[in-house]
C-alpha cells in the first residue's frame, strides 16, 4: 500500500515534497486503514524541458528528502510523488519503487500505484503473480492509445479483474498528459484509506492520498468519487 500526491500548474516543489515526506511517516493520517506509515521505497517524476525525469529510492523518503535537487524541480509545471509500504516483504527494493514505466505502441507510460491487485496477472496469462503493480501498469497500458484512455476503459479493464485486490488507485503520466485514476471495490473496509483527494486553486491542483492542510485549507480539499478519472493536459 503507498501514499501519493501530485501538483500541476504554480506550485511550490518543496511544499510539495514535504507533503509526501508527512504521508509517508504518518503525520497526515486521518483514516481508518491499519497502514500509517510508507517506508519501503520512493520515486518522484516532474517534467523538465518538455521531458519527462524520474528519480528512484529505496527505504524511507524522509530520510532521502534532505538530499534531492528542490531547485531542480521547482521550475517543473508537474511532479508526482510516491511512498511505498510494501505489502508483500519480498518485493522490496529499487526495482519495485514506483513510477513503474511500460512503453505500448509509440507511447511511454508511466505509472505510480496505490493498493494491492493479487489476481491481475491471470489476465496476462501467467501462471502467477510476480509483482502485481507491474502487472497492473501491463494489463492497463497494453495495446492502448492515449486518446482511448478513459474512465469506460478502465471501468471495463477492472470489471474482468477476479475479487480479491484493494485498491487499483493510479497516476498514469504521458508526456503530454497525466491521469489520476480513482477505483476500489465497492466492498472495502477501508473506503477512507482508498479514496484520493483532490485540491483545486487559482493556479494549481493537488490531488493526494491524503488531505495534507499546509497546502490547502480544508475546505479545499474534496474527496475524488469511486472510478472517477481526472485528466490533466500538460500543453506545449
Amino acid at each position: 500500500m503507498c501514499r501519493m500526491i501530485l501538483a500541476h500548474g504554480q506550485f511550490d516543489a518543496a511544499a510539495v515534497l514535504d507533503a509526501a515526506r508527512a504521508m509517508s511517516c504518518g503525520e497526515t493520517a486521518c483514516h481508518e486503514g491499519p497502514i500509517k506509515q510508507h517506508p519501503n521505497g520512493w520515486g518522484c517524476l516532474w517534467l523538465e524541458q518538455g521531458h519527462i525525469r524520474t528519480l528512484h529510492g529505496t527505504g524511507r523518503f524522509a530520510d532521502a528528502l534532505p538530499d534531492i535537487d528542490v531547485d531542480r524541480l521547482q521550475h517543473s509545471r508537474f511532479l508526482a510523488v510516491h511512498v511505498r509500504h510494501a505489502t508483500l516483504s519480498k518485493n522490496q527494493g529499487i526495482a519495485f519503487s514506483h513510477p513503474l514505466s511500460r512503453t505500448s505502441g509509440e507511447t511511454q507510460w508511466y505509472m505510480m500505484h496505490n493498493g494491492f491487485l493479487p489476481t491481475v496477472y491471470a489476465q496476462l496469462g501467467m501462471a502467477a503473480s510476480q509483482f502485481d503493480s507491474a502487472e497492473y501498469l501491463e494489463y492497463i497500458v497494453d495495446r492502448i492509445t492515449p486518446a482511448d484512455f478513459t474512465r469506460d476503459y478502465l471501468r471495463a479493464k477492472m470489471a474482468q479483474v477476479a475479487p480479491g485486490g484493494s485498491a487499483a488507485n493510479a497516476i498514469f503520466v504521458t508526456r503530454h498528459k497525466a491521469w489520476a485514476w480513482q477505483w476500489h471495490p465497492h466492498d472495502t473496509p477501508y473506503p477512507d484509506y482508498f479514496t484520493l483527494h483532490r485540491c483545486q486553486q487559482s493556479n494549481r491542483i493537488y490531488i493526494a492520498s491524503e488531505p495534507v492542510s499546509a497546502l490547502g485549507t480544508a475546505s479545499e480539499w474534496h474527496r475524488m468519487s469511486n472510478h472517477e478519472l481526472h485528466e490533466i493536459p500538460f500543453g506545449e
